[in-house]
């Protein structure tokens, strides 16, 4: 990991940071840092779509949420862990495949049609197949399957390295020649068709890997939160994960993990208000007229003077 992030001092930086720095925290701040290392897992998946590739997923969620209901399925009917991880792996490979295939064949608005409706057929699955999934009731799994038993230093740190692991892994693959070529797609496929680049498959790939991104962060949410319902794989989780990466920023992978981080801490503070999704919304309008590119690219003393300047 150390020799992905040599020669990006900010990058290191900030993955010191996510290690050692919530270590000294209180234990319930320990456990909501790991639970935000996970979305923010889930975020970065989609930046690699939507920011470098030009996918608009609307469906994100079953990526996350299909593997974690697996894991946690098998978890429950069976005394072997190694069968758990290996029915999510199964998951993520069959998920990853059977949507990347059909959206990419579509292409355009059609990758959004295939994947939210993907969204809409599996929340729906979720809530209807109680015997497997538990429906309204969700799915909780067992305690000899998760981290509950690991002390909070060691569940935080174990979550903090797979993270930060993948977080290097992936920027990495964009600052590489494929990563180029995924920029070239998104700026003008036509061209890279008449390059000779074959940019369906290359569509393909990325979402396969997106996807498996997403499903690890969903086997994270299993083994730490335990808990599992239909929203995990609905609409509307796949709607605050493109909020996330708008938010903090695409095309940067740290700035989604500060919009999931910033979307969720606010949600939580603010769901006590009744009109809390007004709130939201409202800071939602802002930073789209104030920071279109996201929060890790606002410039804060360039507003200011360009405020002044007006006035």
């Amino acid at each position: 990991m150390v020799r992905l992030l040599r020669g990006r001092p900010y990058l290191m930086a900030f993955a010191l940071i996510v290690l050692c720095v919530p270590l000294i925290l209180p234990t319930y701040y320990k456990y909501l840092a790991t639970e935000l290392i996970i979305w923010g897992l889930l975020a970065i998946s989609l930046d690699l779509l939507i920011g470098y590739t030009g996918l608009p997923s609307f469906g994100h969620a079953v990526f996350f949420g299909v593997p974690a209901y697996a894991f946690a399925i098998v978890a429950t009917r069976s005394s072997s862990l190694a069968l758990a991880i290996l029915a999510a792996m199964v998951a993520v490979i069959v998920i990853t495949t059977l949507v990347g295939y059909f959206a990419t064949k579509t292409g355009g608005v059609g990758y959004i049609i295939v994947t939210l409706l993907c969204s809409f057929a599996f929340f729906i699955i979720a809530l209807a197949w109680t015997p497997m999934t538990g429906g309204e009731n969700g799915l909780y799994v067992p305690e000899k399957f998760s981290f509950a038993g690991l002390p909070s230093d060691a569940r935080y740190a174990a979550v903090a390295l797979i993270g930060v692991s993948i977080w290097a892994l992936a920027a990495k693959l964009v600052g590489s020649s494929y990563g180029l070529v995924l920029l070239g797609i998104k700026a003008n496929e036509r061209r890279m068709q008449a390059m000779g680049y074959n940019t369906e498959r290359f569509k393909f790939q990325i979402t396969v890997v997106s996807g498996a991104i997403a499903g690890i962060a969903g086997v994270l949410y299993a083994l730490v939160v335990r808990t599992l319902s239909a929203d995990l794989v609905g609409p509307e989780l796949s709607t605050e994960i493109v909020i996330w990466v708008l938010l903090g920023g695409v095309q940067t992978l740290i700035g989604p993990v500060v919009g999931a981080a910033l979307f969720i801490s606010l949600k939580q503070i603010l769901n006590t208000l009744t009109a809390y999704p007004i709130f939201l919304g409202l800071l939602f309008v802002a930073v789209v007229a104030w920071a279109p590119k996201g929060l890790i690219k606002l410039r804060i003393p360039r507003r200011i003077a360009l405020w002044r300047a007006r006035s």
